[in-house]
């Protein structure tokens, strides 16, 4: 045999034992067809109706599964409203059927009619991403979007004290956002840096502003998916995607990413507005509730979908690929841009922490304090 056909013989087998190991991928893949397909769904391809803006109104998203304090969280936040008649709740609402105790809408609430529910059962939640999609579709015009937890406690006249801080960010398109503090006399935060966790996930992380006086939003690189603020707008460019089932960790970074190539700045809040619950190991997630039959598999397959969002090489199932591009990243930033100004090295595993640095604006740099 000469070299020609010796090589191409090898070329050959090659070729044989990767389509092999791609179907035999393909087949091992647990999830029924069907099932995926209803992930998939055209009917879940929704646009947000072009609604005449109700001037300082602000609907907030309530992402809910099987919280015993969702009750309390909907009580603080029209108590301790400046404003209570322009607070509008869009509460997605994954419950027990038979657990009363995880109702959010309290007995004889006084403002029920401020309140839009869509109710599924516990064993049909496909994860907070897809939750946060379901109430963004409960959103009827109101000037102001936020999105929250369900187990979070607000300080008085937290609205007004937002509206303001956002009026004072530089242009429309940003956001405010951060992780709550767990106690009132907590100093605000910096979500400055991040790690890779698994060598696959990106977890931000914050840091408590200690010695400087905080007297405006701070410029971050994340998006923190417990709590953030914004015009509404944000909804036509950077439309939730209902098609990542089960998608958790890479949730903050996909959204955080999705803004930035959209032109949109994420600010840090100078004065927390709420406090948040941590401490919730004990409570039912969809990962531990025994409800949820291949949702790991699922969720695999989701997180490659995010991975490719974020311009990352990978191998997905194909149904998996469905709107990438219409849920992907936008076209007024790249993606490298983002992960030079997060510092972010996704091909070392790396991130340069932005912690004890704050952006300028003019000079387009992070500049250490």
């Amino acid at each position: 045999m000469n070299t020609f056909l010796y090589v191409l013989f090898l070329s050959s087998i090659l070729i044989i034992i990767i389509l092999l190991n791609k179907n035999n991928n393909l087949e091992h893949f647990k999830i029924d067809q069907n099932e995926i397909k209803s992930y998939f769904n055209q009917s879940l391809n929704i646009s947000y109706p072009k609604y005449r803006i109700k001037k300082n109104t602000i609907f907030v998203s309530i992402a809910s599964y099987r919280d015993d304090e969702c009750s309390d969280t909907l009580e603080s936040l029209f108590k301790n409203a400046t404003h209570p008649e322009n607070i509008y709740v869009g509460i997605c609402s994954q419950n027990h059927p038979n657990n009363k105790n995880e109702e959010c809408i309290p007995s004889h609430f006084k403002y029920l009619d401020h309140i839009r529910i869509k109710r599924l059962k516990h064993t049909d939640a496909l994860g907070p991403n897809y939750a946060r999609y379901m109430c963004s579709h409960l959103w009827r015009g109101e000037e102001y979007y936020m999105q929250i937890d369900s187990h979070i406690q607000f300080i008085k006249n937290w609205d007004k004290i937002i509206i303001n801080m956002y009026k004072s960010l530089p242009h429309p398109k940003c956001v405010l956002t951060h992780y709550p503090p767990a106690s009132f006399d907590s100093k605000p935060s910096h979500t400055c840096s991040s790690h890779f966790e698994n060598n696959f996930h990106i977890i931000s992380e914050a840091k408590i502003i200690e010695n400087e006086k905080i007297n405006k939003p701070i410029r971050t690189p994340y998006f923190s998916a417990g709590l953030f603020f914004t015009n509404s707008h944000f909804l036509y460019e950077i439309p939730y995607d209902p098609y990542i089932p089960y998608l958790f960790q890479g949730e903050e970074i996909l959204m955080a990413s999705r803004l930035y190539t959209n032109g949109w700045d994420m600010y840090n809040l100078s004065k927390p507005i709420a406090i948040h619950n941590y401490e919730r190991d004990d409570k039912p997630h969809f990962w531990n509730d025994n409800s949820h039959k291949n949702w790991e598999e699922i969720q695999n397959e989701s997180n490659k979908r995010y991975y490719k969002m974020i311009g990352q090489k990978t191998e997905i199932h194909p149904e998996f690929k469905y709107m990438l591009k219409k849920f992907g990243m936008g076209n007024i930033r790249s993606i490298d841009d983002y992960f030079n100004f997060t510092g972010i090295n996704m091909k070392n595993k790396k991130v340069t922490s932005r912690c004890g640095y704050r952006f300028n604006d003019n000079k387009n740099q992070w500049l250490k304090l």
